[in-house]
């Protein structure tokens, strides 16, 4: 026996057939305008009781209530100079969150750079002078001072809970000088580097950025990022539109970008403790083209290790040329711009455990081996261009030089090269780009025009005079006698 439901379409049909013939067309329309009238009573009620939509519209109501106070607007006002060299006062607007009851605030280094004054409003809308007290150019971060009192630090996040593809974010700040506006969205991305942070000689900076879909205009660039019960994750930096990825240019194309948190927290404390940022220091030179990987037929995805500092720390640990990082204290890494910040952004002492893909003569198929290495500091040298005053006289790593001494008739003839005052190069960094432009028995003659005679006068010219992280112009003499100058700068 079939069953009735299956006449259901045609009963309906019929029904309203036999409405229009013998109620007529107005008596239809009021039937449907009353049933119309009755469904939105029952959505209405619906929604007075036990909607899952208003309990949502509260937690986001909350996150504002809880994050808002610790907002600020800034406004800086650098000093620029014109083709015709006359200076004037620029503006410079942007965001910022109270970190501490202290006055501490944090903001991007590139909203107030270059400021001689710098002024913060609150959300309340009250008006504090501020003042610089460190910044770090090379992730982009900056410290500022305020008076104490009446201050809402905000909540910062639990670095113990790593962020994750798809968490819900909220963006805090003043986009187009709209004030203390909040935008929401999801982590689209982790661990991006797109190249926007240079430093002061246009090196690149260090950037594992988070990325975002929630909207980040021109003016959010220093504002909070937070996680949905409103604790900082993160600090709202770029942008990326149409015409590429860039600081504080164009309009949002839904992807926006945000410093994390465990790369914060380090610069800042060392600011306000020290005035200074020292960066943990690996001892390492990675694959940058992804070869090693290729030619060992690695089947995932790590950074390569192309050669390892001798005596560093990496090499005290046990790790060896041709491994492959893939995670740094569990937490995985694909680029080796990840890999640098990841490292950048722990303290000297600090003891970080890598997970290494290694191929072995015996095992084919490669194993995996967890190394525990004891960071150092990163050298002065590498992190500013300048020589420490401890420098050693037999090498500069950082320059492509493994060994070098003052030239000496006995030295010459071991090259089998003409004899001249100045500082022979016997041995370079293996796989530096100074390794394909220098041989080993060239000489150095002189630095930037000034004659140098041996090592020490090498290194105090290179002291006085230069900052090593711009090319620095030599003149050598080459083991067949021939003249040469090449260009010294701190390598990555």
């Amino acid at each position: 026996m079939r069953k009735l439901s299956g006449y259901g379409p045609s009963l309906i049909v019929l029904a309203t057939a036999l409405l229009v013939l013998f109620l007529g067309p107005s008596a239809v329309k009021q039937l449907t305008y009353k049933q119309t009238e009755a469904q939105m009573i029952q959505a209405s009620r619906r929604l007075e009781t036990g909607n899952v939509l208003e309990q949502i519209s509260r937690a986001y109501r909350d996150i504002a209530e809880l994050v808002e106070p610790s907002v600020v607007h800034i406004s800086a006002q650098p000093r620029i100079e014109d083709r015709r060299g006359i200076t004037a006062l620029s503006l410079s607007t942007g965001s910022g969150w109270v970190y501490d009851d202290a006055g501490h605030v944090v903001t991007n280094y590139h909203v107030v750079r270059d400021a001689d004054r710098i002024e913060v409003q609150l959300s309340s809308g009250e008006l504090r002078e501020a003042r610089m007290i460190g910044y770090d150019n090379s992730t982009d971060i900056a410290v500022l001072e305020i008076p104490a009192g009446r201050l809402h630090p905000a909540v910062l996040g639990d670095l113990s809970e790593p962020i994750k593809q798809g968490d819900l974010v909220f963006a805090f700040g003043s986009p187009f000088d709209f004030r203390f506006s909040m935008s929401s969205g999801i982590v689209s991305g982790k661990g991006r580097s797109v190249g926007v942070i240079r430093d002061q000689v246009g090196r690149d900076g260090y950037e594992n950025f988070i990325q975002v879909d929630a909207a980040i205009n021109p003016g959010n660039s220093g504002g909070p990022l937070t996680d949905y019960r409103g604790r900082v994750i993160g600090m709202n930096t770029a942008i990326a539109t149409g015409r590429g990825s860039m600081l504080e240019e164009g309009q949002f194309a839904g992807i926006g970008l945000a410093i994390p948190l465990e790369m914060i927290q380090p610069v800042v404390s060392q600011i306000v403790e020290k005035g200074v940022v020292e960066k943990g220091y690996l001892g390492v030179s990675v694959d940058l083209t992804g070869i090693i990987a290729r030619r060992l037929d690695f089947p995932g995805e790590g950074v390569g290790i192309r050669s390892v500092e001798e005596d560093g720390p990496a090499a005290r640990a046990g790790v060896l040329a041709g491994d492959i990082v893939t995670a740094i204290n569990d937490q995985p890494v694909t680029t080796p711009a990840q890999l640098r910040s990841m490292i950048s952004s722990m303290l000297p002492g600090e003891d970080v455990k890598l997970t290494i893909w290694r191929r072995e003569e015996t095992d084919a198929a490669g194993r995996t081996v967890n190394v525990t290495v004891t960071l150092t500091r990163l050298p002065t040298l590498r992190a500013r261009g300048e020589l420490p005053e401890d420098q050693s006289e037999e090498r500069i790593i950082e320059l492509g030089i493994a060994e070098m001494s003052t030239s000496t008739p006995e030295l010459a003839r071991r090259y089998g090269a003409p004899y001249r005052p100045g500082v022979m190069i016997e041995r370079l960094v293996p796989g530096s780009r100074l390794e394909t432009q220098v041989l080993p028995g060239s000489t150095i003659v002189s630095v930037v025009e000034e004659p140098v005679t041996s090592v020490s006068e090498f290194l105090d010219v290179l002291r006085r005079e230069h900052n090593l992280l711009r090319p620095v112009q030599v003149a050598l003499i080459k083991p067949d006698g021939e003249y040469d100058a090449v260009f010294l700068r701190v390598e990555e």
